[in-house]
């Protein structure tokens, strides 16, 4: 009876040693920031992950703003820009942007560079010079190469 109490406490001892980490570890930051990606050239316009079956599928357009979810973006540290609704990474498809499931992929990595003074912002893929541009309404954004003073690649950041 003895042997079945030590026992009992020494099982109970280790499972708080094991459990105990796990409890007091820190908690991942859940807690994103949310933008609306707004053009510099139609000033309603907006970034808009659409779920289009479009040639290629899912593009990510301009779109007058709604305020849907589809419409608020944010970058969680590793060079992805994601859609709040779908969770999807804004991926370059043969010079057109599109919505993908994320990955480890040098077409779904961005460099965000500001222009006059934070006040607007480039979206350039990483590695090249290419830069998102406005495309016109209700149209798939585009690559085009990066230019400093063009409008159509200039956006504002809306935290929403």
């Amino acid at each position: 009876m003895k042997f079945a109490r030590l026992l009992v406490t020494f099982v109970a001892t280790v499972s708080a040693l094991l459990v105990a980490p796990l409890a007091n570890a820190a908690q991942p930051d859940t807690q994103q920031t949310f933008y609306e990606i707004q053009s510099d050239t139609v000033t309603n316009d907006v970034w808009d992950q659409t779920n289009w079956a479009w040639d290629p599928d899912y593009p990510v357009i301009a779109h007058p703003r709604h305020g849907g979810d589809n419409q608020q973006w944010y970058w969680p540290g590793d060079g992805t820009v994601r859609n709040k609704q779908y969770g999807w990474c804004v991926t370059s498809i043969e010079g057109t942007l599109a919505g993908r499931e994320c990955g480890a992929f040098p077409n779904q990595e961005w460099d965000l560079q500001d222009r006059d003074n934070w006040r607007v912002w480039q979206f350039k893929l990483r590695g090249t010079n290419l830069c998102a541009t406005h495309n016109g309404t209700y149209n798939a954004l585009i690559l085009t190469r990066c230019e400093y003073d063009r409008v159509d690649q200039q956006w504002h950041l809306i935290e929403k």
